[in-house]
């Protein structure tokens, strides 16, 4: 059975979080990797400072409006996870949720347009009939498609896919392969924004600087060729 609370100290590390200023933090709902997601409770009062209790938090999300990624959201321990899309339709802002070179994540402010966008990471392509495909992914959204559809008859596991929100549309597959950047959010190099040189054993080759570096291609989220398609700082 899940526990409803979690001691500060106990909680998972790249939550950017005071740890002994109280003894208690809440803990979001199951659905989502923990170390990769954190309850909206959290993110209002720790990481974005909208509110300081959790009681401002449940007025907040109850008369206010918060949506996440384009959904609005009423429960306070909902996950938040990485990529996420944090909006303010009141003060018109808007977030997303990323991991530094610390292995800390943080929140970016971002332009309304950027809003509208959401990638997410193939884990698992899952066969459910001659006609239709399920797409599992590593924030737990799952898309239904067509067999034979043009634009993700390539699409294989580590790709990452683009989507519009809330409709949840796919508009582009952005391919692991030779040449990608990628956004490294997990392991040795977290943080980093590199250019995939090569494919070793299942792991990628990158350089940094002069030195050549070796990743686990589960650790590497492909975010565009040239140019990343969302707005990603290289330096915090």
């Amino acid at each position: 059975m899940v526990k409803n609370h979690l001691k500060r100290i106990n909680a998972p590390k790249r939550w950017n979080i005071l740890r002994k200023n109280y003894k208690f933090i809440s803990r979001p709902n199951p659905g989502r990797d923990l170390s990769l997601s954190i309850s909206l409770n959290t993110v209002l009062k720790e990481m974005l400072n909208k509110t300081k209790t959790t009681k401002e938090t449940k007025y907040l999300l109850k008369n206010q409006g918060v949506m996440v990624n384009g959904v609005k959201r009423y429960d306070d321990k909902f996950p938040v996870g990485f990529l996420d899309v944090v909006s303010f339709p009141s003060t018109k802002e808007y977030f997303r949720i990323l991991i530094d070179k610390k292995n800390k994540m943080f929140v970016l402010s971002i332009k309304e347009d950027e809003s509208k966008l959401k990638l997410s990471k193939l884990i698992d392509k899952k066969d459910l009939s001659k006609e239709k495909v399920q797409f599992n992914c590593s924030d737990g959204r799952n898309f239904i498609v067509k067999r034979g559809d043009k634009l993700l008859a390539d699409a294989k596991t580590n790709d990452s896919l683009l989507y519009a929100i809330p409709e949840n549309k796919i508009t582009q597959v952005l391919k692991l392969e030779k040449g990608a950047l990628v956004y490294l959010y997990k392991g040795k190099h977290v943080g980093l924004i590199v250019v995939v040189d090569d494919f070793k054993e299942g792991n990628i080759v990158f350089k940094e600087g002069k030195d050549v570096f070796e990743t686990k291609s589960e650790y590497a989220f492909a975010v565009g060729k040239g140019k990343p398609v969302i707005t990603i700082p290289q330096e915090k």
